[in-house]
């Protein structure tokens, strides 16, 4: 399984708070199941979009160095395709000179899988990978 290290509190937002556009500086071409993974810093310069403040967990309650959360990986554009589609930005969490990496069909993961994170996009290590399976599979289960 592929994953993306997102600083929290992005990582929270896209795991909780309906963040489906990942901003970053080059497309990408995979598609498919890709895990969300809390990097251990915090974004402490981070802006939110307009109301999306109130929901928000403390910091200090946020995990940090886990895999919070599994998205699809459905698709990429760049901020200027958004501005021909539609005149504005595809998502309130869009931001302009950034490739948007489009999530959709994310999960959140009631318990955080602890696991190394990395740059760009890296591939889980079996035992995450296993622990994760086994936490999708319950889930399954349980609806």
């Amino acid at each position: 399984m592929r994953a993306l290290t997102v600083r929290p509190p992005w990582s929270d937002a896209i795991a909780h708070h309906g963040k489906t556009v990942e901003n970053r500086t080059r497309p990408v071409a995979y598609r498919g199941l890709l895990a969300i993974h809390a990097g251990k810093s915090f974004d402490w310069d981070a802006q939110f979009p307009v109301g999306m403040m109130a929901a928000w967990s403390a910091p200090e309650d946020l995990p940090l160095g886990a895999i919070v959360a599994v998205a699809d990986l459905s698709g990429c554009h760049d901020d200027q395709e958004c501005h021909r589609e539609s005149g504005g930005f595809c998502s309130p969490w869009a931001m302009g000179l950034s490739w948007h990496w489009e999530l959709t069909g994310v999960r959140p993961l009631a318990t955080p899988v602890p696991c190394k994170g990395a740059l760009g996009l890296w591939t889980v290590p079996d035992d995450a990978e296993a622990a994760l399976a086994a936490q999708l599979e319950e889930e399954t289960d349980a609806h």
